[in-house]
């Protein structure tokens, strides 16, 4: 399960943030999941939910925002939408398609204290 390791990695980012901007709590985290990412939203929110016990995260409200899969298609120049990393463009059919977004998993904000 990936998800609990992006989740430390996740917790050490804040701890590092909160030690910079010298907060002390954090009320809400907003998490964006690409949907080319293979983060299971629900496996994340499990995993969030053990790796901030006993810090300044904890009882903090995790809020996930899914976000769509974009990609250009290299031989027609068509921005597609797509659900799947093989995806084939939506206009000419084609394979060679360079992802643009939605294959991240990022702290989009965060509400301190």
């Amino acid at each position: 399960m990936h998800e609990l390791s992006l989740a430390e990695e996740m917790m050490d980012i804040i701890l590092q943030k909160a030690r910079k901007e010298r907060f002390t709590k954090v009320t809400h985290i907003y998490l964006e999941i690409g949907q080319l990412s293979h983060v299971t939203p629900e496996a994340m929110r499990f995993c969030f939910e053990a790796v901030i016990k006993n810090t300044l995260a904890e009882g903090a409200k995790l809020s996930i925002i899914e976000t769509e899969g974009q990609a250009l298609c290299l031989s027609c120049g068509h921005t597609n939408s797509i659900t799947e990393l093989y995806s084939a463009c939506e206009e000419c059919g084609g394979f060679d398609l360079k992802v643009l977004s939605g294959d991240q998993v990022r702290i989009k904000n965060l509400e301190v204290i």
